[in-house]
């Protein structure tokens, strides 16, 4: 068996995956912004949710891991000019990666949380709120998504063009 191309099979997997994952949620969130019936904003921001535990989260932690894993096997240079070599392209994956990973606690878990406690609040008067219309349109959370959206593209193109 020849595991660089297992592990190699398995890091394209997980780039699929997540960013699949990524853009099914959104998808999701969309429609259910949009929704005006409480119960289904309910079912669709839930579904999100499990899209993004059952995708995004995991499949991104296995990227990270089988690129690590790869970089290693083929002693590419994780911190480019920084170890001293011509090849770039991985250090800047990695700062984009943790530029994303930081979006995690500053703005994803605290959103969750919010929105989750307008809904249940919505969902006890049996109406779409203004909290939660409001929680749901939030600027912040959205740009982030968007943001997340970006920088997984720009990583996959990098990891595949490895352009500098």
């Amino acid at each position: 068996m020849n595991w660089y191309l297992l592990i190699k099979f398995f890091h394209i997997l997980a780039v699929a995956l997540t960013i699949g994952g990524m853009f099914a949620r959104q998808l999701v969130r969309g429609i259910a912004r949009r929704s005006d019936d409480v119960s289904t904003v309910a079912s669709l921001t839930r579904a999100a949710l499990r899209i993004d535990r059952t995708l995004v989260a995991p499949w991104s932690i296995l990227i990270l891991v089988a690129g690590i894993i790869l970089a290693v096997m083929l002693k590419w240079p994780l911190f480019g000019f920084l170890q001293g070599a011509a090849q770039n392209w991985l250090l800047v994956s990695n700062i984009l990666l943790i530029i994303m990973l930081a979006l995690i606690p500053a703005v994803f878990v605290p959103h969750n949380k919010k929105v989750e406690t307008v809904l249940q609040a919505a969902l006890a008067e049996g109406r779409r709120t203004p909290e939660l219309n409001a929680a749901l349109d939030d600027r912040k959370n959205n740009l982030a998504h968007h943001a997340e959206e970006i920088i997984i593209v720009v990583i996959a193109a990098l990891m595949v063009l490895k352009p500098f």
